[in-house]
């Protein structure tokens, strides 16, 4: 257990850190028409996968209504699709379109532009392990 690694301010310092994170990637996202919600819903979309609808509402942590009027709004800008599943039609996933991946990575490509808005009182060196460190953290990346 690595507890006695974690200093007593570690998740106030975390969660600072990831609420500018999440206000900056929304700030980007209103300069591209996108709610809150929208911008991180399509951040969160992988580019060659279909994502369940009920994986969206467990990352949410809401029910299947909220997750369908985002989607919807998403949609409405012709960003992504909806499509029943392959193997169970019962489940309905999103997929992002050419549209929605070419604003994804304009947004993506502007958050690393801006990095030093975050990453600013880092070294190279500790921005770069960060990163790493963060990257292997991910639970919803799958292991290479």
């Amino acid at each position: 257990m690595h507890s006695e690694n974690i200093s007593t301010n570690f998740y106030t310092s975390l969660l600072g850190f990831l609420l500018t994170a999440k206000q900056h990637l929304i700030s980007i996202g209103a300069e591209h028409g996108l709610t809150s919600i929208q911008a991180i819903t399509l951040m969160l979309l992988e580019e060659h996968a279909d994502c369940p609808m009920k994986r969206l509402g467990q990352v949410f942590h809401c029910d299947a209504s909220n997750i369908t009027g985002i989607v919807d709004g998403l949609e409405r800008k012709g960003l992504v699709s909806r499509e029943n599943d392959q193997a169970d039609r019962r489940v309905k996933t999103v997929r992002i379109s050419a549209a929605g991946r070419a604003l994804r990575g304009r947004v993506l490509e502007q958050l690393i532009r801006d990095s030093n808005y975050l990453f600013g009182p880092l070294s190279d060196a500790e921005a770069k392990q960060f990163v790493h460190i963060v990257e292997k953290l991910d639970p919803h990346k799958k292991p290479a």
